[in-house]
This record gives structure tokens, sequence and C-alpha cells, in this order.
């Protein structure tokens, strides 16, 4: 059985976020409208080598393609479904935290 949806779950000690699953073919069509109506405004010119620790999530969404994202939707679908991101964390002072991406 090869995965179909992509999953995200966000739960806090304050509120939690009801995000259903969505179709591949969901995310391509969001994505495809995202870079027709709100393009990057300004590519880097930095090198990678030049980049600092901060600037590495920037210049990733800067040099995002369509094609990228394409690149990885086909990958997810390759794949049978599984848990990409699982963080399960307590602060004192803001409570437990819990964040699960996975594949349907």
């Amino acid at each position: 059985m090869k995965a179909k949806k992509l999953k995200i779950y966000v739960k806090t000690s304050k509120f939690a976020i009801p995000i259903p699953a969505l179709r591949f073919s969901t995310i391509r069509w969001i994505s495809k409208l995202i870079f027709k109506y709100c393009p990057p405004k300004v590519r880097s010119n930095k090198s990678k080598s030049e980049l600092g620790e901060y600037d590495t999530m920037e210049y990733i969404m800067k040099n995002l393609t369509l094609e990228d994202v394409n690149l990885l939707i086909d990958e997810l679908e390759k794949e049978e479904p599984f848990c990409l991101v699982d963080v399960d964390t307590y602060n004192k002072k803001e409570g437990r935290t819990i964040v699960k991406i996975y594949t349907l």
C-alpha cells in the first residue's frame, strides 16, 4: 500500500490544531497556487558556503521551486506510509507540545 495523504498533527497544552489529512494531489494544487501568486521576492546571492546557521532556511525557501515540491511529493507517493516528524517535548513554562507529520 502506497502513501496517498499527508497528515499534520499539532497539540500543545493550550490548543490543538485539527488539520485534516491532505491528498498529495491537493498539496500539489495548493503549492502550484502559492508559486503562481506568491513567488519569492528576492533570490539569495550568497553561496551555500557563505550562509550562516540562521540563513539556511531563508536560502531554501527563496530557492525552492515548484519542481522541487513535485519531486518531493513523487518520492513520498512511492513509499509506504511512515512518520516524517515525531516531536514530543515538555517545558515547565509552556507545557507539553506534540508535533507529528506522517503519510497515510
